[in-house]
């Protein structure tokens, strides 16, 4: 199944990582713009750790002076957002040059935290999940954009994501929220895959390459080199695990 994201529909993938020379950012780029949109761009190769997160949102994005520079704020700030400019109209945040995120340990927060800032501004649903009165929706996704880098390698780090889930399409990274403290994403099932992706560590831990390259796609429909390419993510990731034992 294919899952085509748009930047100016208010539903999800939240969150994209794509090639920076993608076409469909360009047709989707344009097309937000002509509806009166915004597209901002940060550059990812400020984003070193979180502190450095927090200053390039809040000075790119004008936020204002009593930001508590913390993931909960930068949620905050970003379904609430009031930047130069803005009047409810649909946003685009590209985070350009983001290659290096890969090695970041809060990558998995960081995706979290956009993906609820951006259902929080596309939905606008109260604690009962029916539109909140008096609050405007307005469609915000966040992409990530490679310069060297497939999309597939964020997958495993990604879905790390508290409540994330992720789908491979067209060669583009996606993500959504799944749990059901959010109403109105998405179910975890076909195309989604709930993380963490946890599912084939025994086959990793056993040296079972194949057989854990075959758990991948057969959950998210991967290419052969793509599992391969998550389940060397993932035992990177079980190896630290076991070495911080």
């Amino acid at each position: 199944m294919t899952t085509v994201p748009a930047l100016t529909e208010r539903r999800s993938p939240w969150v994209v990582f794509t090639s920076s020379s993608d076409p469909w950012l360009a047709s989707e780029t344009a097309a937000l713009v002509q509806r009166n949109g915004l597209v901002l761009r940060l550059d990812g190769r400020e984003m070193r750790d979180p502190a450095s997160v927090f200053r390039t949102f809040a000075r790119e994005l004008s936020f204002l002076g009593c930001f508590g520079h913390n993931w909960d704020a930068l949620v905050d700030c970003l379904h609430d957002w009031h930047g130069p400019g803005h009047g409810d109209q649909d946003l685009a945040i590209l985070i350009e040059h983001a290659d290096d995120l890969l090695t970041s340990d809060f990558l998995g927060l960081f995706v979290s935290v956009l993906a609820q800032a951006a259902w929080n501004s596309n939905l606008r649903l109260d604690a009962d999940g029916e539109p909140h009165e008096g609050r405007q929706r307005f469609a915000q996704h966040f992409l990530f954009l490679l310069d060297r880098t497939a999309p597939v390698a964020f997958t495993e780090k990604a879905a790390r994501g508290r409540d994330v889930a992720v789908a491979l399409s067209d060669g583009r990274l996606l993500v959504t929220l799944t749990d059901v403290d959010w109403p109105g994403g998405d179910p975890a099932s076909a195309p989604w895959t709930a993380g963490p992706l946890s599912f084939a560590d025994e086959e990793i831990r056993s040296g079972m390459t194949l057989t854990a390259i075959k758990s991948f796609r057969d959950q998210l429909g991967c290419s052969i080199h793509e599992g391969l390419d998550i389940v060397r993510s993932r035992s990177a990731f079980l190896r630290g695990e076991g070495a911080g034992n």
